[in-house]
């Protein structure tokens, strides 16, 4: 351990994710032009100037930049900024740059996997080099939030294979214009610490909603619809809605030292 959170501010130093190949087990970095530009003309760094680097893995290392090398000098004892649960977000596929950023603002809310999913009203199949896209938008939004890991980004998946082999603890299927539980009240009300760690998953559907025959085949496999309010949201909002409010209801850091503690979740 080079340094701690804990007694030094470490904010101000630039925060860099790269892939788990581009760091060698003798500490060496392969940084990309990119990255070397973003760091010496972008951060300015100089000779030897400290900064931070993650690869997706949950651990962040102190290096020292070289225009001709860089290298690791250790690692960092960090703050926990995960969730307790693995948040699997299934998103409607959506015309627009609006479903980009909703990729971002989930990581950003500490989702662990994000599928985009074709339903029967998806309008818009992604093209070649779109998932490669969100894989970076995750990154560079787990860069700015902090967080050690970033979101498996999944191929985008036809709603009935997504259903098929989903599995979770507990799910849920956003509804509107029926009676459905709200979300923060339909959530499991404890959950316990247990490895693989606990799996919650929400489907967002797409802007003309599920058809009727979706909806079946989701509660034909345990899921709960769930409604997120009066108002009519779009789909993009609802993905932000339903994220925010899972996280919020399960916020605490479970300690690994206690495997039998349980989470209660924060209700109004």
């Amino acid at each position: 351990m080079v340094l701690s959170e804990r007694t030094h501010d470490l904010s101000a130093l630039p925060r860099l994710a790269i892939a788990p190949e581009q760091r060698d087990p003798a500490g060496n970095l392969n940084l990309t032009g990119s990255q070397q530009h973003y760091l010496q003309r972008v951060r300015r760094l100089k000779l030897g100037d400290p900064f931070l680097v993650f690869d997706g893995s949950g651990i962040l290392w102190l290096a020292h930049w070289q225009p001709q090398g860089s290298r690791i000098a250790g690692w960092v004892e960090t703050r926990p900024r995960e969730l307790p649960i693995h948040i699997h977000l299934g998103l409607a596929v959506v015309k627009g740059p609006s479903f980009d950023e909703v990729f971002r603002q989930v990581t950003e809310l500490g989702v662990a996997q994000i599928t985009p999913l074709l339903t029967e009203r998806t309008v818009l199949e992604p093209g070649s080099g779109r998932q490669e896209r969100w894989q970076k938008i995750v990154q560079e939004a787990a860069e700015q939030c902090e967080r050690l890991r970033w979101p498996q980004i999944d191929s985008p998946t036809a709603w009935t294979d997504w259903v098929r082999e989903l599995r979770a603890n507990w799910w849920g299927v956003t509804v509107a214009r029926q009676e459905a539980p709200f979300l923060l009240q339909a959530l499991p009300k404890s959950v316990v610490a247990a490895d693989p760690v606990f799996q919650v998953a929400i489907a967002v559907g797409p802007e003309g909603g599920w058809t009727a025959a979706e909806l079946r085949q989701a509660q034909a496999r345990e899921g709960v619809p769930v409604s997120l309010g009066a108002t009519i949201l779009r789909a993009t909002t609802a993905a932000v809605v339903a994220t925010s409010q899972i996280a919020a209801a399960y916020p605490c850091a479970l300690d690994p030292g206690a495997p039998g503690s349980e989470l209660q979740p924060q209700r109004n």
